[in-house]
């Protein structure tokens, strides 16, 4: 039995800050309650930063209980230990991260049951620990089909820092290996064994690799491409006995005329949600393949439990995937810190990249609908359409619109039918995004696919004083999955098209600012106050009788108009269109609009008029109103709203001025 080993049990932490915090305050706290982890892996270690960020570990006197002797490291990129073999570079948290905090961690502990009456967990060894709140961060387990000899040595499942350090033992004396499973994990345990200089063969059960992510021809496609490696391929196969022969293990094989020799076997058949503990306490554990039922608080049938991460089923849902976990940690975070945290499921994207082949996988591709396939250029696309509405796409090969796509999967944005047809003839939806610098993307365009965070978030994290891509990531979590995104995370750091947007920035807010002061002071005015004795003076007769004063405003703030629209819009929707930057074009949008404003006082008098003048005024007034409040809240998440207000009230001033026109010289 492994040894715990205590990373932090100095007993400061929630009392030491309490105590803090309790001299510059009157009323007295409580004891913190006591929050028991069970699970150190990287959900666990999630909530714990979440809860740090939330400012409310106060609240808490933390125990973070994990099975592993490993403190958190990073599972996604656990392939990558073959190379280095360093765990240290896959660790999460930075040395002396339990004592900054003032929590306890304890490794190489496994819970071994739960008293729900006394509120107590049982390790393996006999400790017990006290809990007022409980959280479930066990994980998952490998899958191990029923095949005779599963057990014999040279069998290996792919979980663990631990597995692989066995694992990388073996094959050092091995010339080939089997590996059983052609999902996601089962191609990365085979592109690991190939970099350790094994012959690899891949048996898969299931018709074709990635059943469940991909359909038969971009498996195919997938196949042709895993095989070029070196990777031999067996689908529609199932194992049934490994026996030892000689130095090494024989494979029996349905419909196999010879046994597969090999000299280790790695079973990456998938995984099941470990509800062991929930079960034997008496909690609700979904059917088939399990999972701790929870609720949108995450919380079990007992509400001093909660459940988060692949041991999860959130929904008739068992995620085995870190990134719902993630979701499910911070959801978690905001209800312990006394927030109102509701988790509403989550929209599946799964990345592989293997030998230099990207392959992706978004939503839910088990969903009834319509396939659209394209191909060409050493690329296969898919996307499901249930009517207008995308529910799933994959991808094998690069794709520059794939931020685009699970952006229109996880809003249930309706797509037009010839963009769909454009991605039947080309393969491309013209992405708005795609041709442009990561800064000029809108703030809802997603840069970090996995962890699905968005340009806004990381364009006010770069603000906010982090100009390095680690700042970067250390603030958003952004890249910390497949690192995919990490060229983007370095656009935007530092000196590049980013800094140039916030410098842009501090002018639209300024025009902004103008333009809606000035709406509220035509909107709120009466004509001038001129005094009786100037009523028959020049200023008079200008603003108020003069016909080609009248006309020369009124043309000139159609003119600006017409310049701050058209300009912004055809350097924002052209793609030839490239000179300076958006934020540059922004700024000038509103400062142009401003300006229109000023002219329109010139051309008014600050008379609202009557009648149809009213509504064409009191339009424009709207327009530039709205067009301020987008500018203000470019980086928040209602942007969106806010500017589709804008060019709401925008669409009839075309209309109206015409009219305008019209009646002034006709009528």
């Amino acid at each position: 039995m492994v040894k715990p080993r205590v990373v932090n049990e100095t007993g400061e932490g929630a009392g030491g800050r309490q105590d803090t915090r309790a001299s510059v305050s009157c009323a007295p706290r409580r004891a913190p309650a006591r929050l028991v982890v069970a699970g150190f892996g990287m959900v666990g270690f999630k909530l714990v930063e979440r809860l740090a960020a939330l400012d409310a570990l106060w609240r808490y006197d933390v125990t973070v209980v994990g099975e592993e002797r490993h403190p958190a490291y990073d599972r996604v990129r656990l392939t990558e230990w073959l190379d280095h073999r360093d765990p240290d570079r896959l660790a999460l948290a930075r040395p002396g991260w339990a004592e900054a905090l003032g929590i306890r961690v304890v490794t190489g502990m496994r819970v071994a049951s739960i008293d729900r009456e006394r509120r107590l967990v049982r390790a393996a060894g006999g400790a017990q620990i006290g809990y007022d709140r409980l959280v479930l961060a066990t994980g998952s387990a490998p899958f191990v089909p029923p095949i005779e000899g599963a057990d014999h040595d040279g069998v290996f499942v792919y979980r663990t820092l631990d597995d692989l350090l066995r694992l990388r033992r073996r094959a050092g004396r091995v010339r080939r290996a089997v590996v059983l499973g052609g999902g996601l994990l089962g191609l990365e345990a085979a592109d690991a064994l190939r970099r350790l200089g094994l012959d690899v063969i891949l048996v898969e059960a299931a018709p074709h690799l990635m059943s469940r992510q991909l359909d038969a021809d971009a498996a195919a496609r997938l196949e042709a491409r895993v095989r070029e490696t070196g990777v031999r391929t067996i689908t529609g196969a199932r194992v049934r006995r490994i026996e030892p022969r000689g130095d090494g293990l024989a494979l029996t094989i349905d419909g196999g005329a010879e046994p597969l020799d090999a000299g280790v076997v790695v079973i990456a058949a998938g995984v099941r949600p470990r509800d062991e503990l929930a079960r034997n306490a008496g909690l609700e554990v979904a059917p088939g393949p399990g999972g701790i039922v929870v609720d949108d608080e995450l919380r079990t049938i007992d509400p001093a439990i909660h459940a988060i991460g692949e041991c999860a089923s959130h929904a008739g849902v068992v995620y085995g995937l870190a990134v719902p976990g993630f979701r499910m940690a911070e959801t978690l975070a905001e209800t312990l810190a006394g927030r109102r945290g509701r988790f509403r499921g989550y929209t599946p994207a799964v990345r592989l990249r293997l030998i230099g082949i990207d392959v992706w996988s978004l939503g839910d591709q088990g969903q009834p609908g319509t396939r659209v396939t394209w191909s060409g250029d050493g690329a296969c696309r898919q996307v499901t359409m249930r009517g207008r509405r995308m529910v799933a796409a994959s991808a094998v090969g690069p794709w520059a619109e794939l931020g685009f796509t699970q952006d229109l999967i996880r809003r249930g944005r309706a797509v037009a039918p010839w963009v769909l047809h454009r991605f039947f003839r080309t393969g491309s939806f013209e992405d708005p995004t795609a041709r442009r610098p990561v800064a000029e993307w809108p703030a809802s365009a997603m840069v970090c696919n996995c962890l699905e965070i968005t340009r806004g978030a990381l364009s006010a994290a770069s603000a906010a004083g982090c100009a390095t891509v680690d700042e970067l990531i250390e603030r958003t979590g952004a890249s910390r999955v497949c690192g995919s995104c990490r060229p983007l995370l370095a656009e935007l750091a530092g000196g590049g098209p980013a800094a140039a947007g916030h410098r842009w920035r501090e002018g639209l807010l300024f025009a902004a600012l103008a333009a809606a002061l000035l709406a509220l002071l035509i909107a709120a005015s009466t004509p001038f106050p001129l005094a009786a004795r100037l009523r028959g003076s020049f200023v008079w007769d200008v603003l108020y009788r003069d016909g080609w004063w009248r006309q020369a405003t009124g043309y000139g703030a159609l003119a600006c108009a017409l310049i701050g629209t058209l300009g912004y819009s055809v350097r924002k929707h052209w793609p030839r269109a490239r000179w300076g930057s958006l934020a540059a074009w922004r700024m000038a949008h509103g400062a142009v609009g401003a300006l229109a404003l000023l002219v329109l006082v010139a051309h008014t008098g600050m008379r609202i008029g009557s009648g149809f003048n009213r509504v064409l005024l009191v339009t424009f007034l709207a327009a530039a109103a709205l067009g301020s409040a987008a500018a203000v809240g470019l980086e928040h998440r209602h942007a969106r709203v806010t500017s589709w207000l804008h060019l709401l009230a925008v669409w009839p001033l075309p209309a109206l001025l015409v009219i305008h026109i019209l009646s002034a010289y006709f009528f």
